[in-house]
C-alpha cells in the first residue's frame, strides 16, 4: 500500500509542477530541442498501447479545455446478490454520485482528470452501505520533440453491483497486457481496485517507435455480504510488471512489431506467479473507419503454490509453457460503432482463484437511433483454467450480456436504462446466474477552461 501511495503522490506532484510551470504560457516545441524532421507524432498501436479508449462515434468532436460538473442518481436491482446456485437473495441498491471532470490541452502536454465521490445504500444488505469513490487521471507530456511520457491512474471503491457504473463520462482503461481479470462474476462484496502506469515512447524516425512501460494494479475484496466465511473467501490480488516494444508503421498505415512483457502476480493467500511473454503484433486499417490488431507469441510462467496434501509452510514450484495472444477489431462510424476482442493469457483469477489461464471474448455495439437516443449491447465469455491443481480449484466459465438505452432530454439531462444477465459455471456441477437492472438520471454542465 505504501508503494501505491508513493506512486500516486509522485504522479500528483509531477502533474502539479508541470502544469504550474506551463500555465497559460506553454513553451514552443522548438524551445526544447530541434524541430521534428517529420510532422506526425505517432501513437503506439494495440496491444503495446497502455491505454484503451472507450467506443465513440466518428461524428463526435473530442472536447478540449473544459471543466464539467454533474450529479447522478441511480438504482440497481440484483436477483442473486450472493451469486449462489440456489437460495437466491435479491436486493435493491441506490447510488448518489456527484462528479467533476477536467480536460486541458497545451502544445506540450494534456491531461484529463475526473473524480466522483458518492454513496451506495442497500435495502436488504444494509451492512454493505458505503461511500463510493472513482478517480481517473491521464497525463501526457512531450519531454522532447521525440520523447513522450504518459502517466495514468485509475481508482475505484464501490460494491460489485455498481462496479463499472461510476462516473458520468466514459474514460480510457488499461490495455490488454496491463489490466486485471474482469471476466469473473463475484458475489456482492465491497471492492477496491487501483491501476497505475507510466509509459515512455521514443519516436526515432518518421515511421518507427520504441517504448517502455511499467504498471501496477491491485484488487481487494471485503467479506461477501451475509457471509460467515473468512475475509479471504474472495482472493485479493496485486500485480506489477513492465513492457518493452519496437513498432514500425508502413506507408499504408499498417503496423508491425515485437514486444516483451513481464508480470508478477501476488495473492493474499501466499502464492505468486511470474509471467514472461514475447509477442509479435500486427495492426492494419480496414477501410477508413475500422482497425484490426492481432498479437501472439510464447508465454512462460512459474508459480510458487501451496499443496493441500503438504504442510501450510511447504511451497511447490511449477512451470508452464503456453501460447498467449489476442485480436481486436474496432469500427467507428457516424452513427454506429462496435468492438470485438479476444484475449488468451495468464492472469489473476478475478477473486475466485489464484493464477489462471484466461480465454476471453467480448463484443460491444453502440447505435445512435436518433439525435438524442443511443442504444448499446454488450456480450462476454470467459474461461478460467487454474494453472495449479494443487489448491483444489476447478475451472470456471462465465457468460455475460447486457443491453440498454441512453436518452438525452436536453444537453444537460440524461436518462439511462440497462439490463444484464450473468451466468457462472463452476466445474461440471455448480452453476449460478443472476439478472440485474439499472436506471440512472444525471444532470451535467460544461464550461470552457482557459483558451
Amino acid at each position: 500500500m505504501r508503494r501505491i501511495l508513493s506512486f500516486n503522490a509522485i504522479s500528483a506532484v509531477l502533474l502539479g509542477t508541470l502544469a504550474w510551470a506551463q500555465g497559460e504560457h506553454s513553451v514552443p516545441l522548438a524551445a526544447v530541442g530541434p524541430e521534428l524532421p517529420y510532422t506526425e507524432v505517432l501513437t503506439p498501436p494495440m496491444p503495446v498501447s497502455g491505454l484503451q479508449m472507450p467506443l465513440t462515434f466518428s461524428s463526435e468532436t473530442p472536447r478540449r479545455n473544459f471543466v464539467m460538473g454533474s450529479a447522478q442518481l441511480g438504482s440497481a436491482y440484483d436477483d442473486n446478490v450472493l451469486a449462489t446456485p440456489s437460495g437466491h437473495i435479491s436486493d435493491v441498491s441506490y447510488l448518489i454520485l456527484p462528479s467533476v471532470v477536467i480536460g486541458q490541452t497545451r502544445e506540450r502536454w494534456n491531461w484529463d482528470f475526473s473524480y466522483s465521490p458518492g454513496f451506495t445504500i442497500n435495502q436488504r444488505v444494509t451492512e454493505r452501505n458505503q461511500a463510493a469513490h472513482n478517480l481517473y487521471l491521464l497525463f501526457d507530456y512531450r519531454l522532447t520533440p521525440h520523447v513522450t511520457a504518459q502517466v495514468r491512474e485509475g481508482f475505484e471503491k464501490s460494491n460489485t453491483l455498481f462496479s463499472g457504473l461510476l462516473g458520468s463520462t466514459p474514460v480510457g482503461g488499461p490495455g490488454p497486457l496491463q489490466q486485471p481479470n474482469t471476466s469473473v462474476i463475484t458475489p456482492f462484496a465491497d471492492r477496491t481496485a487501483n491501476n497505475s502506469g507510466l509509459d515512455l515512447t521514443y519516436q526515432f524516425s518518421a515511421s518507427s517507435l520504441v517504448g517502455a512501460s511499467g504498471n501496477f494494479y491491485f484488487v481487494n475484496y471485503a467479506t461477501p455480504a451475509n457471509s460467515t466465511v473468512p475475509t479471504y473467501a474472495l482472493i485479493d490480488s496485486h500485480a506489477w510488471g513492465g513492457n518493452a516494444f519496437y513498432a514500425h508503421r508502413f506507408s499504408n498505415g499498417q503496423w508491425a512489431g515485437v514486444t516483451h512483457n513481464f508480470q508478477r502476480l501476488l495473492f493474499d493467500t501466499g502464492p505468486r506467479t511470474d509471467v514472461n511473454r514475447t509477442l509479435l503484433f500486427y495492426s492494419l486499417p480496414v477501410g477508413s473507419l475500422a482497425t484490426l490488431s492481432i498479437w501472439a507469441g510464447p508465454e512462460y510462467s512459474t508459480s510458487v503454490v501451496s499443496s493441500l496434501t503438504t504442510p501450510a509452510s511447504s511451497m511447490i514450484s511449477q512451470a508452464h509453457w503456453d501460447v498467449a495472444g489476442g485480436a481486436e477489431l474496432s469500427w467507428e462510424a457516424k452513427k454506429t460503432s462496435f468492438r470485438l476482442g479476444y484475449t488468451r493469457q495468464t492472469t489473476d483469477g478475478g477473486g475466485l482463484s489464484q493464477a489462471v489461464n484466461l480465454q476471453e471474448g467480448s463484443g460491444e455495439v453502440q447505435q445512435r437511433l436518433a439525435t438524442r437516443l443511443t442504444a448499446s449491447v454488450g456480450v462476454g465469455y470467459g474461461k478460467n483454467k487454474p494453472l495449479s491443481a494443487l489448491n483444489g480449484t476447478a475451472s470456471y466459465r462465465t457468460w455475460t450480456g447486457s443491453a440498454g438505452f441512453n436518452y438525452s432530454f436536453t444537453d444537460n439531462l440524461d436518462l439511462g436504462l440497462r439490463y444484464g444477465r450473468d451466468q457462472l459455471q463452476y466445474g461440471n456441477t455448480s452453476s449460478s446466474n443472476r439478472n440485474r437492472a439499472w436506471v440512472t438520471v444525471s444532470y451535467s454542465f460544461s464550461r470552457p477552461l482557459g483558451r
